[in-house]
């Protein structure tokens, strides 16, 4: 008969365990630690507490912000994963002194971090220059959507909701008429359902009021391309995003990354999808940390700046342009004109593609275009568009609502009939035409075909490595908390790569 070694659950063991000694150098734990020591100012979070005469002893903030720094890095997100794995885990318990913060104060931590995070990412952006890891010569810019703590289904437009409304009311009233109290109460002596529809009912009264009283504290919001741009309930910062892996209610987290270390510079969360109104803030703001580290005023001018397609707009190319910025942002048509993607849509049907102005025939005779089926659009006005100044044809409303070919020529199902804008003359300078020449180039091509191998990995770090794969805040001030502090784990992961801590402390 086999024979095996004792053991037994009811003994124990006395381990002695010196924290400094699980902080073992080269790793991600003594990088943070070193820095939160050493190289982060923590006066700010003095005036958050008034205990010096009455009241407990709070946990330093130099704990906490280690803890979560090191909780981020591991990609634990929620406060009572953090709060567990300061009881269970020896780097967290190392870390923390074993002081054992709970998920309250943790919680409570991050959400109060509003006007100190950027100071706190700054600190760490004044380290990866001291320690030479930015190039300070190319930048690329671009955003990453994520996911909020919202539900789509609390979305909409303010009708929208209210029609929302409305049909939860007249669900619970067709409940209450279907379901009367005599009929509910000997429903109930035989098959107890009667606080099934009670909590039933309760739950949509609960809605509706829910939608009423949002409906009443706030006012719609701005308009979008296509009218009133969506509310929502549970977050009204955040927005609905497309993404390519379908539509989700969130917020889109901007970065501006360095080239040689893929160093992020600065980083915002937007509570939009559309990235053309981003680009400025976010250079201002880059330069605002730029000139906080001893970089100086005019960091970025005569610097390389590379942006995706929806940073493209005219009022941006000019502000670069003002900022003497050397940009490289291509437009939505820029493949198109690509020679290397000329065989890009051989394989779509041709006879789904809209129409475009090249489909029309111009009468330079006559002054007149003439349309794929054959109708005439005569000029109609002269008139300044922007910074243009060209001739406006327009086509008959009766041939537009005869012709079988509507669809492929006009943008919707409201529009009249089909118009053609030729401009003749540029006031002032183009900066869209200027972009789009200088793309078109070998070096533009080139150049921006750098952009995602500059800015795309620290998405995936971020996402992937770090597993940030949504927000778990609301707001745009909370949700703008997390996405720094991913940013500073980021760079502190650089920082413990390239930099000898060693040989610094």
């Amino acid at each position: 008969m086999a024979k095996y070694r004792h053991f037994s659950y009811e003994q124990g063991v006395m381990i002695a365990v010196n924290f400094n000694d699980q902080i073992v150098e080269g790793s991600i734990e003594h990088t943070i630690n070193w820095l939160v020591d050493n190289k982060i100012d923590l006066t700010v979070f003095e005036n958050r507490y008034r205990n010096d005469s009455t009241g407990a002893p709070a946990y330093h903030p130099g704990i906490l912000l280690k803890i979560i720094l090191l909780a981020y890095s591991r990609g634990i997100i929620s406060s009572r994963e953090i709060a567990r794995a300061c009881r269970e885990n020896i780097q967290f318990m190392a870390l923390s002194a074993n002081t054992q913060p709970d998920f309250t104060t943790i919680a409570w931590f991050v959400r109060s971090m509003k006007d100190d995070v950027m100071n706190i990412f700054v600190n760490i952006l004044l380290v990866c220059s001291e320690m030479d890891l930015l190039g300070g010569t190319e930048f690329a810019l671009d955003g990453c959507k994520m996911r909020s703590n919202a539900s789509k289904e609390w979305s909409g437009t303010f009708s929208d909701l209210a029609k929302k409304k409305d049909k939860i009311e007249k669900t619970v009233d067709m409940l209450m008429n279907k379901h009367r109290i005599k009929d509910i109460e000997e429903a109930s002596k035989k098959s107890g359902k009667k606080d099934d529809i009670n909590r039933r009912i309760e739950k949509l009264k609960s809605r509706a009021e829910k939608i009423e009283r949002f409906l009443d504290e706030n006012t719609p919001k701005g308009k979008s391309r296509t009218g009133e741009a969506q509310s929502n309930i549970t977050d009204n910062e955040s927005a609905k995003m497309k993404t390519s892996h379908g539509v989700l209610q969130g917020y889109n987290g901007m970065a501006l990354v360095d080239s040689r270390h893929q160093v992020i510079v600065h980083a915002e969360a937007f509570g939009t999808g559309h990235e053309h109104d981003l680009l400025v803030p976010m250079i201002e703001g880059a330069k605002i940390s730029a000139r906080s580290i001893g970089l100086g005023n005019n960091y970025y001018k005569e610097k390389r700046i590379i942006a995706d397609t929806g940073s493209f707009k005219e009022e941006n190319l000019e502000y670069l342009s003002m900022e003497k910025i050397d940009a490289y942002i291509p437009d939505q048509q820029y493949r198109k004109r690509d020679p290397r993607f000329a065989t890009m849509t051989r394989h779509k049907n041709k006879s789904d593609r809209p129409f475009t102005k090249d489909d029309f025939t111009y009468d330079k005779a006559h002054d007149i275009f003439i349309c794929p089926t054959g109708k005439v659009l005569k000029l109609s006005v002269k008139q300044k568009l922007a910074n243009t100044e060209g001739r406006r044809y327009i086509s008959s409303r009766s041939n537009c609502n005869e012709c079988k070919l509507r669809k492929k020529c006009l943008r919707s199902d409201k529009a009249r009939y089909r118009t053609l804008y030729v401009v003749e003359r540029y006031f002032n300078r183009n900066y869209s035409d200027e972009m789009k020449r200088k793309i078109d180039t070998a070096k533009g091509r080139e150049v921006y075909s750098r952009r995602m191998g500059i800015v795309e990995p620290v998405f995936g770090n971020i996402r992937s490595s770090r597993r940030l794969d949504h927000y778990t805040l609301r707001t745009k001030a909370k949700v703008n908390i997390q996405w720094l502090l991913f940013a500073m784990v980021h760079n502190i992961c650089k920082i413990n790569r390239y930099a000898d801590i060693c040989e610094a402390t």
